[in-house]
This record gives C-alpha cells, structure tokens and sequence, in this order.
C-alpha cells in the first residue's frame, strides 16, 4: 500500500546512525567532485541496500522528454535487464511511483492495487520498496528494493532511509545537471569568443589583461601565456599606446563609466603591410560599478578597401553618366523623378533641383500620358518593355522626340526599387531620316515621271483641243457649253494629280495620329494608276470590313505602299497581277502585297533591307527604297517581312499595332 513519510524514533536513528555517517562521508565527497553523480549513485545504491538487507536494488533514471525510466545501477539484477529495460509512465512499480510522485512498500500483509500484486508475483518478488527522486517538484528516477519470498518484508524505517537516500541523489543529480549545463553555457560563451571576427580585451582597474579572444592572440602573434595577466604596457607597442592615449582613456571610462568610440586608426606592424582598425571602449558594470573595460578591436582594412572601390566605382558610374550625351534619368517605383543627368538638363532646359521630386510623366506631352503611365506599370509588374517614342516638353514647350530605353531596379528580394530611363534625342536622327526620305521621294518622282507626263498630256490635249473649238465655233451656244463641260473636268483631273504629287513630294511634316490603312492605300493607288495602267498590272484589292485604326504617320506609311508598289511594277517588266490584302492578326493589322513578278533569288532575301543594296542595272535605282521602308514600319513598332520564289512572286507583309 501507499505510504506517508514514517515519524522515526530517537532510538531508530541511534541504530541507523553508522549508516547515516557512511552516507555523510558519501556526500562530501560527491561536493569535491560534483560533476559526476554516477559515482556516488553506485555507493548509495550500494550502501542502501546493505542497509535495508534488499536482495535486488537498482537506480533509475528519469528522461523527461521520452517519457521512461531506465536502469543506471543495479545490484542482483542480470545484465540483461540492466542495458536493455526501459519502464514507461504507470508500467509496473517504477513507472506507478514515477507516474503518482509517491513512495511505495508492498509486502504480503499489505493491501495493494491488484496489478502491483501481479506484477510481484509474476517477477517473485515477496516484498518491495520504490521511492521517487524528487527535488524541488522535478522528477529525477525512482529508487527501487526488492526481497523474495523467503525474506521478511521491508518495514517503514526502510522506507524513511530509502527516502533519504533518493533525495540525496535526486539533489546529486540536479546539482550534476546545474553543472554540466554551465559547462556546456561556458562552452558555448568560447566558441563565440573565439569565433568572433574582430578582437575582445577585458581588462582590470590596474589595466591588466584578463581575458582576451582567439582573434586577439592572431593578432598580436603570441599565446594567452604572453598576454592574461599583462598589463596593456607589455602588450602593446609604446608608439601606439602614446598615439591613442590609451591608459588614459581607459581610466576615463572606469571613472565616468561612459563608453568610448576611439574611431579608426592606421597601424604599420614590423615587417606587415599597413592595417586599419576600429577600436571601441566598453565600461562592464557591477551594479553601478565599472569593474572592468572592454576593448574591442576590428580589424576593417578590407571593409575600407572595398569602400573606396566601391567610392571609385561610383565616381566613375557619375563621370558616365555625367558625360553621357543620352538623357539618363532615374525614377521611383511611383514614377517619380531621383536624377537628371546634365544631358536632360540640357535638351529639356530643366536643372535637375527643378525636376527631382516631379512626376516624369507631367514632363511628357499630355497626349501621351497614357502611353508612359501603361510603361512604367509593365515595368512595375515585372515585364520587359520596348523601346518607345514619348515626345519630352522642354522649358521652351517645343516638344523633343526621345526613344527612350526603360528597365527596372529590384533589390535582393526582386522586388522593384526604381526605374531607369535612357532617352535618345531624336531632332536630329528625324531630321536626317526625313532627308533621306526625300531624296527618296526625288529618285521615285524620277522614275514616275513618264507615267505623270503622259498623264498630265490627255487632259491638256482635251483642254488644248476643247479650247480652239470654243475659238472657231464662238456661235454656236451648246458646243461651247460642252467644251467648258471638257476643260473644267481636264482640269479639276490635272489639279488632282497634280496635288497627290505635291502630297508625295513634300517633307513629311504630319505629326502621328489616328488614320485609316485603307486611306492611305487609296490615295497611293491614285497616284501611281497611271504606271499600273500603263505597265498593263491588274490591281486586285482584297480589304478587310471594319479594319481597325492605326497609329501613324500617313505620309510616311504612303511611302512604303509607293516604294513597294515601284518594286512590284520592276517585277513584272510584261504584266501581271499586283494584290493587296488587308486583315486583322489579334492586336494587329497586316498589310501584304503580292506580285505574279520573277521573283527574288534566295541569296538575296537577307540582304534585301540593306541600304543601297539594289539588283538592278546600275543607274535605275540606288538601294534606299526597302531600306527606308523598314525603318519606317519599325518606327511605327512593326514588322515587315518578305516571301519569295524565283519565277513565282513575291509577297510582302507588314504588321503594324492596331490602335485600342
């Protein structure tokens, strides 16, 4: 049965008392050498049992995160049982102490639970004594005896010796553990020490050394011997002990207990290259009390090293920059101008304090505001952009076109930090282009020329001829009615061609805007129906219903049609069929024009967009007509690609972006 703590007679102690010395002695021996409470579970277990006359005893340890007993010691038991038993919570007597906290003596004349009784019986046990090692509520193991059947059972002063023997080992083993986890604290303090990077100095009121780092001891070249214990006099060199005024400062921070911020400090050791250091003062307080200073020491010649790369790279990336003749500007990720470079300061005639802070898209032309807010968007959300032309409103608000190149900036976690725009003024480029498109211009008015005069001939012939009739015949009312009918209708036909060659020939001086493929197409047919007609070309169009509008400049766009148109017509020396389709390809248009011409020679097609590149006999072209074409479908962000076969035709096809 379940037992309370015995009330033991002064008689009873008399008795136990050469015990009880033996356990004395026991303890102040374990106090000498308190980091192993193996050794005197041994002796208790094995004093204990002498004492009691148990046939078995055995110790148990207690592992809280498992959950089980498991024997230590053991006395009578088979080895066996000793490396291999292992009682859970509540199984057999062990774990029923173990599981209650409460000592227990069982014998035969004793009322029990029935399964402790089975569980004596099953294992020959006449009688038994297990006792719980408890210290300060913690559950240490269980002290077990047991005697057989033929033993008289355990009394309660063997369970009050029991009881006192298991809490002086459960106090053993907590003081074991106290021990062994400073040690592994202490253990675990040196590897951070010594795995520190930068020096540790501890040192005492009469400037003493005593406790220094691994990094320290590397430092200095020499061992613990040379340095603990040493003042700092004998520790480190006289000039820079002078040139720091370190004892001083030292004992400044032991009176005012204010620490020290020594700053940086250069150091030629004999024999090495220069080094930097960081040095630092730390008062270690004993209540209010400096009772010692810590000197930490870094070691930042490279950290400084790097500094000044990374300063020279800098200055070099400004100098870049700085000298750039593109506009280099940075933005935030809400769009928001951080630098301006001088070449933005002076194409747009805005300093660079006037424009930091502002939005860039209020610096843009308003009709494309919607253009640079969907960029910087895309840009945001992580998508590449094109190369886009945003017109740039300069201080004078005479708009400037600039390609610009956009990417952004995103830190280590990938998420954007800014933007940079690179912009290109293209005054200059556009001036050139529009020259070269005229001289191109010129070259097809050359080879328009015969089809434009024999045009321009019939209708002053009808004029010419309706003219003398009215001369002749001045009275006759109706004739002269329908001679001026003639004139008036020759006329109004030579002022039309007349006007698209004028349409053809100036400058490109139309800004981009929203127009209609099918219009320009139009008035290009116009214009070289008279070739077409003469050069016996059947002209087939095949347009799509509701094509979409387009961005773009419908002069420019003219070009490529006439330049392509002239191609075709050089094709097809005998005749044939010239068909242009339009259609829409998702989020685009196509335009293709096919001839029934010879065709292209396959070593040509990649050649074919080169400037001044031609196949033609030298003196009836100069190359620049596919050449300006290309560039002009590429301004307005297109495509143009070629298919050919020899004797077969050839089908140009331009993709151009389909406006909404």
């Amino acid at each position: 049965m379940i037992m309370q703590q015995p009330v033991i007679s002064p008689d009873t102690a008399r008795t136990w008392q050469p015990t009880l010395a033996s356990l004395f002695d026991l303890w102040q021996h374990f106090l000498h050498d308190q980091r192993n409470p193996r050794s005197l579970g041994r002796a208790l277990l094995g004093v204990v049992a002498e004492a009691t006359r148990a046939t078995w005893a055995s110790l148990m340890a207690f592992d809280p995160e498992q959950r089980y007993l498991q024997i230590t010691e053991a006395i009578g038991l088979p080895d066996t049982i000793i490396q291999t038993t292992r009682v859970a919570l509540g199984e057999g007597l062990a774990g029923w102490v173990a599981l209650h906290r409460q000592p227990l003596l069982l014998s035969p004349d004793r009322l029990a639970p029935a399964h402790l009784v089975s569980h004596m019986r099953r294992n020959a046990i006449g009688s038994a004594l297990c006792v719980p090692m408890i210290s300060d509520g913690e559950l240490y193991g269980v002290l077990n005896l047991a005697r057989p059947d033929n033993e008289p059972p355990f009394t309660e002063e063997d369970l009050w010796f029991a009881t006192l023997v298991a809490e002086r080992q459960a106090l053993a083993l907590k003081t074991a553990n106290l021990y062994a986890e400073l040690a592994s604290r202490e253990r675990f303090m040196d590897r951070i020490l010594t795995s520190l990077p930068i020096s540790l100095v501890v040192l005492n009121r009469r400037l003493q050394v005593v406790l220094a780092n691994q990094n320290f001891f590397l430092k200095l070249r020499r061992n613990a011997d040379q340095i603990i214990g040493r003042a700092i006099k004998h520790v480190f060199p006289a000039a820079l002990l002078q040139y720091l005024r370190l004892a001083e400062r030292v004992e400044q921070v032991f009176v005012n207990g204010v620490p020290f911020d020594g700053g940086k400090v250069a150091y030629r050791a004999p024999g090495l290259g220069k080094r930097i250091y960081y040095y630092r003062l730390v008062p270690l307080k004993q209540g209010q009390d400096v009772d010692h200073v810590l000197l930490l020491i870094e070691d930042i010649t490279e950290r400084e090293r790097l500094g000044e790369e990374v300063r020279r790279a800098e200055r070099h990336l400004a100098g870049v920059v700085n000298q750039a003749s593109d506009l280099v500007v940075s933005l935030d990720p809400e769009g928001r101008i951080i630098t301006w470079n001088p070449a933005a300061e002076r194409i747009s005639g805005l300093r660079a304090d006037q424009v930091r802070g502002e939005l860039f898209v209020r610096l843009c032309a308003p009709d494309q505001h919607w253009k640079v807010n969907d960029l910087l968007q895309r840009l945001v959300a992580g998508e590449l952009v094109e190369e886009s032309e945003i017109g740039l409103l300069p201080a004078n608000l005479q708009q400037v076109t600039v390609a610009w190149n956009c990417s952004a900036m995103r830190d280590d976690a990938g998420k954007v930090v800014g933007i940079i725009a690179v912009g290109r003024d293209l005054t200059e480029r556009r001036r050139l282009e529009a020259q070269v498109v005229q001289a191109a211009k010129m070259a097809s008015l050359g080879i328009m020329a015969g089809g434009i005069a024999h045009e321009l001939r019939n209708p002053l012939a009808v004029i010419q001829a309706n003219a003398q009739l009215l001369e002749e015949y001045q009275d006759n009312p109706e004739l002269a009615r329908q001679c001026l009918r003639h004139i008036v209708a020759s006329t109004g036909r030579a002022a039309l061609i007349i006007e698209n060659l004028l349409k053809f020939a100036r400058p490109p001086q139309d800004r981009y805007r929203l127009i209609s493929i099918h219009e320009v197409l139009e008035e290009t047919f116009a214009l070289l129906m008279s070739q077409l007609l003469g050069a016996n070309i059947e002209l087939v169009r095949e347009f799509a219903p509701d094509l979409p509008m387009i961005y773009g400049n419908p002069v420019l766009l003219q070009q490529v049609f006439t330049n392509l148109i002239l191609n075709a017509l050089a094709a097809m020396p005998q005749g044939g069929r010239l068909t242009v389709t339009t259609r829409t390809a998702g989020e685009q248009i196509e335009i293709l024009v096919c001839d029934t011409g010879t065709g292209i020679a396959p070593e040509h097609i990649s050649h074919i967009f080169d400037p001044f590149f031609t196949t033609r006999p030298v003196g009836t072209g100069v190359g620049l007509g596919l050449a300006i074409s290309y560039s002009i479908v590429q301004q307005h962000h297109g495509q143009i690609t070629v298919e050919s076969r020899p004797g077969h035709g050839t089908c140009f096809t331009i993709r151009l972006p389909a406006d909404g």
